[in-house]
């Protein structure tokens, strides 16, 4: 049995045929801009790969550097800890461990009373917290004590009515924030409010500790 042989004509009508003929002078006649637009795609591909490969090792640099930071903080050598929490926040601000440095610029400025740079530092934590939530209440808790330190009764009081409400983490705080609160709002004069807190307080509790609170409210209530 012999094979029909296609004709030119046959071959010209043939779909893959005109499809590769058409992509050999098309690419004859532009292989200057094909070769441009390729020499543009590996630029942008190698671009890619070169920013992947140094944002990791940027993490791993800021889990290193933070892992050390840790360490000190934990070993009581707080001034190294302190330089080095700074370090990785000026270096790594974008990365968790760069916005967790933040918290603990702020414990550490706390526990030796500069008030001004634990506010600074933890309200900064606390709004960049969305992404990195971890330390969010005991941030929220120190910058209470910051201002209560600094004899802003009022907003101490209202972070801790706001932990009072908010128990997501520290569940068994929440008598101990509310008493916070209307310590703050009496320190502040805020008499009336502190009689609403005490008696919210009131209920929470039994026996001795219920027996003071009263006591305490009948004097707030002269």
């Amino acid at each position: 049995m012999s094979h029909n042989k296609l004709s030119r004509h046959e071959l010209k009508e043939d779909g893959f045929v005109t499809f590769v003929l058409e992509a050999r002078e098309y690419m004859r006649e532009n292989q200057n801009k094909l070769f441009a637009g390729l020499i543009v795609l590996i630029v942008v591909v190698a671009g890619a790969i070169w920013m992947n490969n140094s944002r990791m090792q940027a993490r791993e640099s800021a889990e290193a550097q933070f892992s050390e930071a840790l360490a000190s903080y934990g070993a009581g050598q707080i001034k190294t800890a302190e330089e080095m929490f700074k370090i990785i926040d000026d270096r790594f601000g974008s990365l968790e461990q760069g916005v967790c440095s933040l918290y603990f610029l702020g414990k550490i400025a706390l526990a030796e009373g500069r008030n001004t740079e634990a506010t600074a530092y933890f309200e900064e934590y606390i709004s960049m917290s969305s992404k990195y939530p971890f330390f969010r209440d005991p941030a929220r808790e120190g910058l209470a004590v910051s201002y209560e330190n600094a004899r802003d009764y009022v907003k101490a009081s209202e972070i801790y009515l706001e932990l009072s409400e908010d128990l997501s983490s520290n569940k068994f705080m929440g008598e101990t924030y509310l008493e916070r609160a209307a310590d703050n709002l009496q320190l502040a004069n805020q008499r009336t409010r502190a009689i609403e807190v005490l008696e919210k307080l009131v209920e929470m509790t039994s026996g001795e500790k219920r027996r003071n609170l009263e006591i305490q409210l009948d004097l707030l209530r002269g």
